[in-house]
């Protein structure tokens, strides 16, 4: 067997130091982990397949790569599991939610195009193995919480509001930001916007005259590009609100910090997650691409993505690997019956606190738009680029 190594490139919040350790002691193999922003990731996946082995990352990145031929087709028959992966939102009203649904490109077609319903003819293929989901929002401190008015709803139009001019901060990846500014500009009855997840060129210039309007008054304080840099931002530099990660949260709970999470009222921004090969990987490399991919399924990955808030795609084996009140916290949205541990501290979670949004099945149901590559992409990545540059 060669001593190669398994090059997995992905973003911190999925390959985690723990995550590296029990890969390596399950599979015998050598596996490395190359951490980068979401950004980056998506350059290297797309441009130099031949730089790593398997792409850690958005299912909203992965028409990109697909078209691009950086990736190539998962055997689902090789998947030890697979008769148990569920796809977030594909049976739930979050289904019908705006934006680029994963279930939408999972599948490879005939023609070489990806699609939402398998080939059963040599049997299904897909692009990406379904692994991590979740919703995301934003976070508050109670400085916000003070300054409500009685019975105010949360809300994505927080994001815009002058009541913490200044002190907002947001994410640097325009799939992710762009839906999200536009649920806050409709929510604050600033723009007209059809669609959050498929916004016109009329909609994209009226969202970034806005933006660029607030950001030169000094609306907008930070922008992270990874969820360390979130931590830094909301724990040291003044922020009160911003954009935030699960993972993010927890840590910043594990600090000792009092931040709530937000469950607005237009409903959660969501996002699916998942495993590709690189169209460059083959033979005995592809063997170890394929137990890679299967020991995702089996828990111990699950179990470390729940205790910073994730979901997994086949959710059956965490009942092994989480005890059962880390799984009625994380999964069953009820209240912890203990301090519950995260990935990097004793106590996240403190007995009697309830997840904010209920179980992952209230939670995923709530979901109004997906993180998406949107028709006006280059458009939009042109404006997303004076809006962060000017």
């Amino acid at each position: 067997m060669s001593d190669a190594p398994l090059r997995i490139i992905g973003t911190s919040v999925t390959l985690t130091e723990e995550l590296q350790r029990q890969a390596r002691a399950a599979l015998g193999f050598p596996i490395v982990f190359e951490i980068l922003d979401g950004l980056s990731c998506q350059r290297r996946g797309v441009l130099s397949p031949d730089s790593y082995d398997v792409y850690d990352q958005w299912f909203h990145s992965l028409d990109l790569l697909w078209t691009a031929g950086s990736i190539q087709p998962l055997e689902t028959g090789r998947i030890t599991r697979w008769p148990q992966v569920r796809v977030a939102g594909a049976a739930t009203a979050a289904g019908q939610a705006f934006g680029t649904r994963p279930n939408e490109l999972l599948y490879v077609q005939p023609d070489r195009t990806l699609g939402p319903q398998p080939d059963m003819r040599d049997g299904p293929r897909i692009a990406m193995l379904p692994t991590t989901y979740n919703v995301d929002s934003f976070a508050y401190s109670p400085e916000v919480s003070r300054m409500l008015r009685p019975a105010e709803s949360e809300s994505w139009a927080w994001l815009l509001d002058d009541r913490w001019h200044g002190r907002c901060a947001l994410s640097l990846d325009p799939a992710a930001s762009a839906v999200e500014l536009a649920l806050a500009a409709r929510a604050a009855g600033l723009v007209n916007v059809a669609d959050p997840g498929d916004l016109t060129i009329e909609e994209i210039d009226a969202l970034f005259g806005l933006l660029m309007a607030r950001k030169r008054s000094g609306h907008f304080s930070r922008f992270w590009a990874s969820a360390e840099d979130s931590v830094r931002l909301m724990a040291n530099s003044g922020c009160v609100i911003g954009a935030l990660w699960s993972p993010a949260y927890y840590t910043m709970r594990g600090m000792g910090l009092d931040l709530v999470y937000a469950a607005p009222a237009e409903g959660y921004r969501g996002w699916h997650s998942g495993l590709s090969v690189s169209a460059a990987v083959s033979g005995e490399k592809l063997d170890r691409a394929y137990a890679y991919l299967n020991w995702w399924l089996d828990g111990v990955p699950g179990a470390i993505m729940a205790r910073q808030g994730y979901y997994m795609s086949v959710a059956d084996p965490l009942h092994d690997t989480l005890t059962a009140n880390e799984w009625d916290y994380w999964y069953g949205g009820l209240p912890a019956a203990e301090d519950l541990p995260g990935l990097d501290a004793p106590i996240v979670v403190r007995r009697g606190e309830r997840r904010e949004g209920g179980s992952y099945r209230e939670r995923v149901a709530k979901i109004t738009a997906w993180s998406t590559i949107m028709p006006e992409h280059n458009y939009l990545i042109r404006k997303w680029r004076e809006f962060i540059e000017g």
